[in-house]
């Protein structure tokens, strides 16, 4: 355990040992949590919002330690965060996420140099630049996210998309391979054929 502690950086671990987690701060709790993971060999370590209610200096402390012990131990990591600076600074493939499906997947260069889904370029366009004039106003993305108990039918961004069709609100879309992204929108798949009725008959039929 003290060997643990040591190798995520907790100082004095043999003090530390016998701590109460309220006598700890929020980065050494962190830590901890990383040693923990780590006590049985894991070729995976999976880290949900690691970061979350650390100051900017502690957060690039734990992330810094993630990448470190990732290199030592040659494991891999799925890092779960909505820190798009993370991502960048972290992640070597992205997969977004939107209401608990994946909406797009490709490496982390081609996520923020050409955006696919319209969710995707939704969340880049909100991050302010250097040149933003402070008093103008940042990219939102409309509406609010469905219900998780009540999907609609088709796509679950279709409600809040600039660019939405009607099929989108039809037909839920399957993950498209477009360029080096794998895109689950109906902007890049073939449109599904109309369902024929009795009253309006197949191009051809006679």
């Amino acid at each position: 355990v003290l060997e643990l502690l040591s190798m995520v950086g907790i100082p004095q671990p043999a003090e530390r040992y016998r701590a109460y987690p309220h006598e700890m701060s929020g980065g050494m709790r962190q830590r901890v949590m990383i040693a923990m993971a780590l006590s049985c060999g894991p070729e995976l370590l999976i880290a949900d919002e690691p970061t979350t209610a650390l100051d900017v200096t502690i957060q690039a402390q734990i992330l810094e330690l993630i990448k470190e012990l990732k290199r030592k131990s040659d494991m891999a990591v799925l890092l779960i965060t909505h820190d798009l600076g993370v991502i960048a600074e972290m992640a070597e493939e992205v997969a977004v996420m939107y209401a608990g499906k994946i909406v797009e997947h490709t490496d982390v260069l081609t996520l923020y140099r050409s955006p696919k889904h319209p969710y995707t370029q939704g969340l880049l366009a909100s991050i302010p630049t250097t040149s933003t004039p402070k008093a103008q106003r940042l990219n939102v993305i409309s509406g609010t996210v469905p219900n998780l108990l009540r999907l609609p039918r088709g796509c679950r961004f279709a409600a809040r998309c600039p660019h939405a069709m009607p099929v989108c609100r039809e037909q839920e879309p399957g993950l498209a391979r477009v360029d080096k992204t794998d895109v689950a929108c109906w902007l890049y798949e073939p449109k599904p054929a109309t369902p024929v009725t009795a009253e309006e008959p197949a191009n051809g039929s006679v």
